[in-house]
């Protein structure tokens, strides 16, 4: 395969010319692995990044060099994802290489002009080696007999306890047919790892290179598993049943993989904070309140989040301290994460509803998190900022003092009445003033009925009909004809509404046509969009949204994946066969955004 041939597969994807409003582009090299076996195949790809598919390669992008490698596969790749709530088209060319001899390589830096401007990827390492451990059960077992093996693989094999790891378990055919004869896939034990399946993706299939021969090859299952404890774990193998040939016809054959060894390494004791619950990842602190000047008796919702990547399992969030004069309920929880290609992502939240009993000034203790970073090999605490709270005393506090004062220094007007009756005196003027009072009630109601009958008349004189004229017909002044004109006012889009929606939108998932899912998806980001922007539907468009969220100091890339996902909700109305989006993740990320543009 020529150069010149890659340089026109990538092109030929790569190539449009549309606006380039907003844009965010990132050119990156990427690959599968930087320590290979002699005679495996490795895959390195090439990805232009952006949040918008509107941009235009104006030069070619020059090929790196390879020396010593040769180029024995290619694949087109395009994904979208949504990533920390950040909408990524990613489209790229993945290129296989093989070497013949031990040694370090490198590919060099690929270079594309993109909408006027140059970007670079970074060169990529790579060390091949003689026969490593990933095929070597294979090889002494004859693989190059073999129509088909089963293989398992850690993305690190001496992590620390609770760090999260990658298992591969892939299955390699020299015919492709065999791939599509598998069933009864088994298990290994997992015992001593927290283990989380990752769903498999579509069209995973490829061609590799195992010990010079081909072979095609399929993901059948990817975990992340989290040691619970240090020392070695032992993965037994997994195993599979594939129908192949033999001397009786076709009959199932189970393909067993490797064992695979972990040893876990104990999070240091030196430097771990006291407040350290077992989270290992990388992770940011958010608090915030929904408001900061209230009355007594009034709520305010005091959020805490944690927001990163790694083991949310074992995320304990801080408590919030509050004083004693402010009443603080139990914290309502939701969890936001999930286990996507490249691990466990997401957030874990805490709600606290705070209510003022005294009016005054207050100060709400900044809260902890700490974690452990397996990159940094070192412990980290975040720490958020303390808040102020303003308490004014509420209007209905003072009016019921006023009335306890009042009816204090004023006192019973029927004490006297009350008393008589207590010591059987008077019992004749207890009664006829009973009787006075309830004639005075019934006078006093009668003629606040009449009152309002009175002011009814009145409004509605004031307020007449939109088409009233004159009639010439009688001695009436005006006389009102029928109402042709009716006056609907509008209706408010309030937060309960659009959470309401929310959960609609979660059952809707499973839903048998996905364009029902994508409308109420569209439907609830216009409205978070009007209520935050103060707009109404006769005035909404994407362009005046845009402006009024960036006047309202709303982050750029919360606004830009606001409007990824509209589009695409939009276009998977009328999309044949929908966009072919996991509508799980859909949900959540649709989720995240609503939150983001509520909270702020």
């Amino acid at each position: 395969m020529t150069t010149t041939r890659v340089i026109n597969s990538f092109l030929l994807f790569a190539l449009t010319s549309i606006t380039t409003l907003a844009q965010q582009i990132s050119f990156k090299s990427e690959a599968d692995r930087n320590q290979v076996s002699l005679g495996e195949a490795f895959s390195v790809g090439f990805f232009i990044e952006s949040n918008t598919d509107s941009y235009s390669i104006d030069r070619p992008m020059k090929y790196p060099d390879h020396k010593g490698l040769q180029v024995v596969g290619e694949q087109r790749s395009q994904n979208i994802s949504y990533v920390n709530g950040k909408g990524v088209i990613e489209d790229g060319i993945i290129l296989s290489f093989v070497a013949e001899k031990e040694g370090k390589y490198q590919i060099g830096a690929a270079k594309v002009v993109i909408n006027g401007k140059t970007y670079t990827s970074k060169p990529i390492s790579i060390t091949v080696k003689e026969a490593g451990m990933a095929h070597s059960n294979f090889r002494r077992s004859g693989v190059n007999q073999q129509p088909v093996f089963l293989e398992s693989k850690v993305s690190k094999t001496n992590p620390y306890v609770n760090e999260q790891v990658g298992l591969s378990v892939k299955l390699y055919a020299k015919d492709l047919s065999y791939l599509n004869r598998k069933q009864n896939f088994r298990q290994g034990n997992l015992d001593g790892l927290s283990p989380k399946i990752v769903k498999s993706s579509p069209e995973n299939i490829k061609q590799e290179i195992v010990a010079g021969k081909q072979y095609f090859s399929e993901e059948i299952a990817r975990y992340y598993v989290f040691p619970q404890k240090p020392g070695k774990i032992e993965i037994d193998p997994f195993s599979v049943d594939v129908i192949l040939p033999s001397t009786y016809g076709i009959e199932p054959v189970e393909v067993r993989s490797n064992s695979v060894t972990i040893t876990a390494k104990a999070l240091p004791e030196e430097g771990k904070p006291k407040n350290f619950n077992g989270a290992v990842g990388q992770f940011k602190l958010n608090t915030t309140v929904d408001k900061k000047e209230l009355s007594t008796n009034e709520s305010v919702n005091y959020d805490v989040e944690v927001v990163g990547s790694g083991n949310f399992n074992s995320i304990n969030l801080p408590e919030v301290k509050t004083p004693k004069e402010i009443e603080k309920f139990s914290p309502k929880k939701r969890d936001a994460y999930k286990t996507y290609d490249t691990g466990m992502k997401g957030k874990v939240a805490e709600q606290t509803v705070l209510v003022p009993n005294s009016e005054g000034s207050y100060t709400i203790s900044p809260v902890e998190f700490s974690y452990f970073d397996p990159v940094k090999e070192q412990y980290v605490t975040l720490k958020s900022d303390s808040v102020n709270l303003k308490v004014n005393q509420s209007e209905d506090s003072e009016n019921s003092k006023s009335t306890e004062i009042a009816n204090s220094s004023s006192g019973n007007p029927f004490s006297d009445i009350i008393e008589n009756v207590n010591d059987n005196k008077q019992w004749l003027l207890f009664t006829g003033s009973l009787v006075s009072i309830v004639a005075l009630g019934f006078f006093f109601f009668k003629k606040k009925k009449k009152s309002g009958e009175i002011n009814n008349d009145v409004e509605e004189e004031i307020i007449k009909p939109i088409n009233e004229t004159l009639d010439h017909s009688t001695n009436d002044k005006f006389k009102p004809q029928k109402q042709k004109f009716v006056i609907v006012e509008k209706s408010e889009i309030s937060a309960d509404l659009i959470i309401q929606d929310l959960e609609e939108l979660q059952q809707k998932i499973n839903t048998e046509d996905p364009k029902e899912f994508y409308k109420l998806q569209e439907k609830i980001l216009s409205n978070v969009a009007m209520k935050k922007t103060n707009t109404d539907l006769a005035h909404f468009s994407e362009d005046l949204i845009t402006n009024k969220l960036t006047n309202t100091a709303i982050d750029a890339e919360i606004i830009s994946q606001w409007k990824l996902l509209l589009s695409n909700a939009q276009k998977a109305k009328y999309a044949f066969g929908g966009l072919n989006q996991d509508l799980e993740d859909v949900y959540q990320e649709t989720v995240l955004i609503v939150e983001e543009l509520m909270s702020k």
